[in-house]
């Protein structure tokens, strides 16, 4: 019990990553935003863009807002290795992290898909360019909230695998959990399911002894 208590404190640091994984995935869209050059109506010419965003931003210029867009895929990366690499991670860690990250992101997938659907709304205005426009926001907004779903994915993969593992999960059940990880929405879901059977375990346990 005393080594059980040793490695959550060990792994506490792992908590406080999972709480940058938030600040950062709701930051990085305003830092995209408050990095784009801003300049006025007489610059009509590539060059002299580029000259005024890099007064604004720097040696990258009108590059750097698009490094921002990169972090989702940082964060995936990040997250990755320290499933594979987390061998001696416990099991309910894994799954506090994904719960802690996927339940603080709720607000920003609703943002995403409340804008995406006034986005499909607008191309039927009669606002000609956002028939253009329209689709290329809601490709963009789809692609980065999906990438910022998959990098919530390895945490949840990992305690389902360390699951079957321990015999908590069936292959079967934790084949199920593990593909809904990738469906908006039904991830949150299959998180709390597997939450709840946790608890459950936890509590038969305790009953036992």
């Amino acid at each position: 019990m005393n080594e059980q208590e040793n490695k959550k404190k060990k792994f506490r640091s792992l908590y406080l990553w999972g709480i940058l994984c938030v600040l950062l995935t709701y930051g990085y869209p305003v830092l995209w935003y408050v990095t784009l050059p801003k300049v006025g109506e007489s610059v009509n010419s590539g060059a002299a863009y580029e000259a005024a965003a890099k007064a604004q931003n720097g040696a990258l210029g009108s590059n750097l807002p698009f490094v921002f867009l990169v972090i989702p895929l940082v964060i995936l990366v990040i997250n990755l290795v320290i499933a594979v690499l987390g061998k001696e991670v416990l099991r309910k860690v894994f799954l506090n992290l994904s719960r802690l990250i996927k339940y603080a992101l709720i607000p920003y997938y609703i943002a995403g898909g409340v804008i995406i659907a006034l986005c499909i709304l607008l191309m039927f205005t009669p606002v000609v360019i956002m028939v253009f426009v329209s689709p290329a926001i809601i490709t963009v907004l789809s692609a980065l909230g999906y990438l910022s779903l998959l990098g919530t994915a390895p945490f949840m993969i990992a305690y389902l695998l360390r699951g079957v593992k321990d015999g908590v999960f069936g292959k079967g059940f934790s084949f199920i959990m593990g593909f809904l990880q990738f469906i908006f929405g039904l991830d949150v879901l299959a998180t709390l399911i597997c939450a709840g059977r946790e608890k459950r375990k936890a509590k038969n346990i305790s009953s036992e002894t």
